[in-house]
């Protein structure tokens, strides 16, 4: 069986991110690190953070602030703060992480299970945080599971009688049933009122998938003062 940490809006959160791969060598040393997009964007240390995934030969996905950074030309419109952090990520990427944003895909197959930030439907800018979108989603998948991010929010949608419902999702083995939709939460910016980074370990053999844990990681958070 395949172990697979699932990462999603590390926002260049660099502490976060470095929480969350310390847990994953404790707790599924040798996982594939896989991630749902929106690695920059906000945070302040967005070529360290890519330098990091890169070292750990991590796969995944463009997300909208991703895309934004190196001038995708699909339209997004930001909020006044996102679009600000987002200028000045433009501002101080390198080369070498400007070259690894565009090899990033739009949406990505790994095993039995789609990778995208947004939706299927649309990869770079979908939120999926209610049934109805849910279900569009688990039909547009070309696979029997589909991981996402985006919203920030965890969250596991599953098909059932042609509709998408939300299941729990939490530190206890579940089987990830065919047809699923699932969002691991966010590494670096949270927005369920839990300020840890969040991640998913998903294991994975033929005919069988486990969402082994949903993880929650506590880390240090520095405040600027003026």
């Amino acid at each position: 069986m395949t172990t697979f940490a699932v990462l999603a809006d590390v926002h260049a959160n660099l502490e976060a991110l470095f929480a969350v791969m310390a847990d994953i060598d404790a707790e599924a040393p040798g996982a594939t690190i896989v991630h749902c997009g929106d690695v920059v964007g906000y945070g302040p240390q967005p070529n360290e953070v890519i330098d990091l995934l890169r070292a750990r030969r991590a796969i995944g996905v463009l997300g909208n602030h991703d895309a934004r950074a190196i001038d995708h030309p699909l339209e997004m419109r930001f909020n006044p703060d996102a679009e600000a952090a987002i200028l000045w990520t433009k501002r101080v990427l390198t080369p070498a992480s400007v070259a690894w944003l565009r090899e990033l895909p739009e949406r990505l197959e790994v095993g039995d299970a789609t990778l995208v930030h947004g939706s299927p439907r649309d990869p770079l800018d979908e939120y999926v945080m209610e049934g109805s979108a849910a279900t569009a989603s688990i039909d547009a998948l070309a696979t029997p599971l589909g991981f996402h991010g985006h919203t920030h929010i965890p969250a596991y949608w599953c098909a059932r009688d042609g509709a998408a419902i939300g299941l729990p999702i939490g530190v206890d083995a579940v089987d990830a049933l065919p047809r699923s939709y699932v969002n691991p939460g966010s590494v670096g910016q949270p927005r369920d009122r839990d300020p840890r980074a969040a991640y998913l370990l998903w294991r994975s053999e033929e005919h069988t998938s486990e969402l082994q844990s949903h993880v929650r990681i506590s880390y240090a958070v520095f405040c600027l003062k003026k």
